[in-house]
């Protein structure tokens, strides 16, 4: 009996996971949407930033070019500086305008850099898009996301990232694997979902938005935005085509740190959320834990996991059919790696498990090299600084 309920726990999820995403695959339609547009684009960066060039000629080939590029540093000792300031001479169509942050003790530091380029602002810059250093954007990318916006049919867009492991190994694949099928779950509007990787927004919103207020305080800038937008009746719109793929490189150890930071953000600003996520993933793999321990004696336990199996390389393979329609298709090893994973039953639930649990842990919040204290409402109340460092964020 309980072999039935922990085979009916697993393959329940299992289910929802390849409908849902054969449901984001059958909606994905990527239309470069032809318009023109006044677009300001705000960088926040910090580091040595080794890709900044690969994202530059990216922005250039947008078919919506921006019209300028704000790109804010914490001060001019951090390695970002140069770097930027270095590849604006090679990239003049961006208009590229640094800006230097400087440092607070209120707040994170990417929410300090936001705040200081916004104030860059023109009279004229119509729209405004928020985005981050580490994704490699398709050239219908700034279109999509601004085109509900010029259309008059939302205030605010977003989409999510794509990772794309640049080095194969363990903690990429689980990494990419998990994010890719978090990436393709529907957004609900109850849970206020914003990602502040691609952002956009009109300058009525902008200013509705009052971010001084909104992430004057924040660890964050994208959840505490969702929650202002929500409040103030901003019509929030999510597009499926706004993935772009996001390199993502490092040990298994760094990707673990990363993740973990993730959920430490949705454990602070969505705890609701985070409870939902944490009992999915620990049923789904306590139900797991349970069906393999009971191979040798159960032939339903066999049954049941070789039906897991096959669902899981079920939605794979439509993850990496929708990975080459956002034109960032795979190699042969990550496929390999993402069906070896789905056969071997337990680690990719048992990383994923990991992460949320060790999210649930947020007296201090690790960011690049910063270290944050804050309290239970994602107020920061103290901030400690390392030197600069690459180490993957």
């Amino acid at each position: 009996m309980i072999a039935w309920s922990a085979g009916g726990i697993a393959v329940f999820y299992s289910l929802w996971s390849v409908a849902l995403t054969l449901l984001f695959f059958a909606r994905l339609r990527v239309q470069d949407d032809r318009l023109s547009a006044k677009v300001a684009l705000v960088l926040p960066v910090t580091g040595n930033l080794p890709g900044l060039n690969d994202l530059f000629a990216a922005l250039t080939a947008q078919s919506l070019s921006p019209h300028r590029l704000i790109v804010s540093v914490e001060s001019r000792e951090d390695p970002a500086y140069a770097r930027v300031a270095a590849l604006a001479e090679c990239f003049p169509q961006l208009e590229i305008q640094l800006v230097v942050a400087g440092l607070s003790p209120l707040r994170s530091q990417k929410c300090t850099n936001l705040l200081a380029a916004l104030t860059q602002l023109e009279g004229d810059d119509a729209y405004i898009v928020l985005f981050d250093a580490d994704i490699r954007p398709q050239p219908w990318w700034l279109a999509t996301l601004v085109a509900p916006l010029v259309a008059g049919r939302a205030d605010l867009v977003y989409g999510y990232r794509w990772p794309v492991p640049t080095t194969l190994n363990l903690g990429t694949a689980l990494g990419a694997g998990i994010d890719r099928a978090i990436a393709v779950l529907p957004r609900l509007s109850q849970t206020r979902p914003i990602w502040g990787g691609s952002l956009a927004v009109s300058r009525r919103a902008l200013d509705m938005l009052d971010l001084p207020n909104t992430i004057g305080r924040a660890l964050t800038e994208d959840l505490p935005i969702g929650d202002r937008a929500a409040r103030t009746g901003l019509r929030v719109l999510n597009r499926r085509a706004v993935r772009p793929p996001t390199p993502l490189a490092g040990t298994i150890c760094d990707v673990w740190r990363f993740a973990r930071r993730q959920y430490q953000l949705i454990r602070l600003y969505r705890p609701g959320l985070w409870g939902f996520a944490a009992f999915v993933i620990t049923s789904d793999l306590a139900a797991r834990v349970f069906l393999v321990s009971q191979l040798a004696t159960s032939e339903i336990a066999l049954l049941v996991l070789l039906a897991l199996a096959a669902l899981g390389s079920s939605a794979a393979e439509i993850r990496l059919a929708i990975s080459r329609r956002l034109e960032a298709a795979d190699g042969i090893g990550f496929r390999v790696a993402q069906h070896l994973l789905v056969w071997s039953i337990l680690p990719a639930p048992l990383f994923h498990a990991s992460v949320i649990w060790g999210g649930a842990i947020t007296s201090s919040v690790v960011w690049r090299h910063i270290r944050y204290a804050v309290d239970k409402s994602g107020r920061v109340v103290e901030v400690s600084r390392r030197p600069y460092s690459d180490e993957p964020a």
